[in-house]
C-alpha cells in the first residue's frame, strides 16, 4: 500500500508540474530594514508635534487678535476725539449763529444807531424814494448815490 500512495503523489506531481514544467521557484522577498519603533511611541511622537503646532497657531493668531484689537482701540479714540472737537465746534457755530441773529435784529440795528453812534432819522426833503421802475440791472449803487447826492 505504501508503493500504491507513492504512486497516486507521483500521478498528482506529474499532473501538476508535466514534464517540461518546473516548479517556481519563490524568491525570497527582500525586506528594508526599517527601525522597528513601537508604534504607540509613533502616534505620541505625531501627536506631540501635532499640538506644538497647533499651539504655535493659536498663539500667533492670539497676537494677531491683540494687535487688531490695539489698532482698532486707536482708531476708535480717534474717532471719539473728532466727535469732541465737532462738538465743540458745532456749539460754536450755534453761538455765532445767535449772535449773528441778534446783531441781524432789526431792533437792535436801530438801537445801536440811534445810540452809540448818534444817528437820526432822516427828515422829508432828505430822503429819497427809490420805485421799483427806477431800479436799473446794474449801476443801483450808482444809482443810489446820484439822487443822495442831488
Amino acid at each position: 500500500m505504501i508503493e500504491a500512495e507513492k504512486w497516486y503523489e507521483y500521478e498528482r506531481d506529474y499532473q501538476k508540474y508535466g514534464i517540461d514544467m518546473k516548479p517556481e521557484r519563490v524568491r525570497p522577498r527582500k525586506r528594508k530594514r526599517t527601525l522597528v519603533i513601537n508604534p504607540d511611541t509613533r502616534n505620541r511622537a505625531e501627536t506631540q508635534k501635532l499640538a506644538f503646532a497647533t499651539v504655535g497657531i493659536l498663539g500667533i493668531l492670539a497676537v494677531i487678535s491683540i494687535v487688531i484689537t490695539a489698532f482698532c482701540a486707536g482708531l476708535q479714540y480717534d474717532i471719539n476725539q473728532t466727535v469732541k472737537e465737532n462738538a465743540v465746534l458745532q456749539g460754536e457755530i450755534e453761538n455765532l449763529q445767535a449772535e449773528l441773529y441778534v446783531a441781524g435784529n432789526i431792533e437792535k440795528v436801530e438801537s445801536t444807531a440811534t445810540g452809540a453812534l448818534g444817528m437820526k432819522y432822516a427828515s422829508e426833503k432828505k430822503r429819497v424814494h427809490v420805485y421799483a421802475d427806477d431800479v436799473p440791472s446794474e449801476g443801483f449803487s450808482a444809482l443810489i448815490r446820484e439822487k443822495a447826492y442831488d
